[in-house]
């Protein structure tokens, strides 16, 4: 047994020590060739190699100077080329920047798990063999804070044609005067999801808030009607024809204060789930959900879903009265989509769109447990719609942020 101990040990330090030595080469052959590039950059531009002449010379070599970059491969050091009067410079990387960006993706990967700023300065030594100090994590993070806040006020004119609904219930930490995280708080994430008139979908806003009463979706809404999703075609934009949620009371009493005129369709999947919770018998459950489905596969009138309606309650109404009354309760609320273009109708029927986002959103919520604040939850939503937008945390850090989302009518 002890024998056995000992090979496993020896074998794990053997490893450790081979791919360490792997890194160390990989880190010394990536410091010779990005050099070499930087050369070869500076023959091109000048048109002459060393202690050549000619006419055609668009400048003098003016030596070297020393300067650091991490990367994914640890830190560099380069020595940078230098002209005098020509204006080269080196495509390798920008100015003034000391990290790739493939560090500081990284960066905002942990950020999106809810890592501490000491955790990520801990994983950047560990991954990269860099050091960064608690002002440059601070100040990455602050530039993604700055894109969040024009992400929550950029103007919405060019309009939505159909909006989804949806909340997420998850528990983030009371704030602390010291460190540490504080007890546990429930909050909920408020996501509207939406269809421009091109067709296309995406996240239209997001809030974190203390829970999911009509005030807080009436704050939620208002904002976006401010922001130009009206209810009327505005001269840029286009009008909003139709609201999907999944049937919460408190959605649906702030859509009647901020949108009373909008169409609103409650979504099916939700309706059926919900006959569940007045069965007499269980096993009846799979049964009469199956047969519930039906009432709305491939369906092209209103007629034709009541007549369905009418056949399920007549095979249930016996044995399953409490249900049979849920599911035909407001059930013309769940035939709205059929004013829709047939091309939208299955979009429509269902807060599926919205829940694109809340799987993705609902991984990471596993990876990070509490969310440390309600900050840190807005920043994993944003960073993961932009996973999903663009595949990868790749925001646009740009010194103007409120420019980032100007969009053209």
């Amino acid at each position: 047994m002890f024998g056995r101990l000992f090979l496993s040990d020896a074998r794990a330090v053997v490893q450790q020590n081979i791919w360490t030595l792997l890194r160390e080469k990989a880190r010394g052959a990536a410091n010779v060739m990005v050099n070499q590039f930087m050369e070869a950059e500076r023959t091109e531009w000048l048109g002459l190699g060393p202690y050549q002449r000619g006419k055609d010379r668009r400048g003098l070599r003016n030596g070297y100077y020393e300067r650091n970059l991490d990367t994914k491969y640890g830190p560099l050091k380069l020595r940078v080329p230098r002209t005098r009067c020509s204006g080269f410079r080196s495509l390798v990387f920008d100015a003034y920047v000391r990290r790739q960006q493939e560090l500081n993706r990284s960066i905002l990967r942990w950020v999106a798990r809810g890592m501490s700023t000491r955790e990520i300065i801990r994983s950047v030594r560990e991954e990269f063999r860099a050091a960064v100090s608690p002002t440059t994590v601070s100040n990455v993070i602050g530039r993604l804070d700055g894109e969040i806040r024009a992400f929550h006020t950029r103007s919405l004119e060019h309009g939505y044609r159909y909006l989804w609904l949806d909340g997420k219930h998850w528990y983030t930490s009371r704030p602390r005067k010291r460190r540490g995280r504080g007890k546990k708080r429930k909050r909920v994430l408020l996501v509207a999801w939406g269809m421009r008139a091109d067709g296309a979908e995406e996240l239209v806003d997001f809030r974190v808030a203390p829970g999911e009463t009509e005030e807080d979706w009436t704050a939620f809404l208002t904002d976006l009607e401010a922001r130009g999703v009206k209810p009327r075609k505005t001269f840029r934009g286009q009008s909003l024809e139709m609201i999907a949620t999944d049937g919460h009371a408190a959605i649906e009493a702030a859509k009647l204060m901020v949108y009373p005129k909008v169409p609103h369709q409650r979504c099916i999947f939700h309706k059926i789930r919900n006959i569940a919770q007045h069965l007499r018998e269980r096993t009846n459950r799979k049964a009469i959900l199956r047969d519930a489905t039906r009432v709305h596969r491939a369906l092209r009138t209103r007629q034709e879903a009541l007549r369905r309606l009418d056949e399920w309650s007549a095979e249930w109404a016996e044995s399953e009265p409490e249900a049979v009354r849920a599911f035909r309760q407001d059930f013309e609320w769940t035939l709205v989509y059929l004013n829709a273009p047939s091309k939208h109708r299955r979009r429509l029927r269902t807060t599926n769109p919205a829940e694109r986002v809340m799987r993705e959103l609902a991984r990471k919520i596993k990876e990070v447990g509490i969310f440390p604040s309600d900050v840190s939850w807005e920043r994993t939503t944003y960073l993961t719609w932009l996973k999903l937008k663009t595949g990868g945390y790749a925001p646009t850090i740009a010194k103007h942020p409120a420019r980032l989302f100007t969009q053209r009518s």
